[in-house]
């Protein structure tokens, strides 16, 4: 199953180990957004995890998702702070100059 980052960043924040809990908590979450956009994205991502996740291996595709944006999260978290030690933008302005 392909999850695009913006799936990966949902199931992050509201999935857990249980996938009929998963599953459920995405579709209560359909139920109480407002904007009909994120509502279709949300209900597209319960089914998703309804029908190309089997229960047998959701637990190890948790953990795994888990691991993955954690990474993601430090690597950004790094990203942040390197760019606010680097003064690269004056250095190529005064080189153009």
């Amino acid at each position: 199953m392909t999850l695009s980052m913006k799936e990966k960043k949902i199931l992050y924040a509201y999935g857990c180990p249980s996938h009929h809990n998963t599953v459920t908590r995405l579709k209560w979450l359909t139920a109480l957004t407002v904007d009909p956009e994120a509502k279709r994205r949300m209900l597209g991502l319960a089914r998703k995890v309804e029908t190309e996740v089997g229960e047998s291996w959701y637990e190890d595709f948790y953990h795994h998702l888990r691991m993955e944006m954690d990474e993601y999260r430090r690597l950004k978290r790094s990203l942040r702070v390197l760019k606010s030690y680097t003064d690269y933008e004056e250095d190529l302005y005064e080189e153009a100059v």
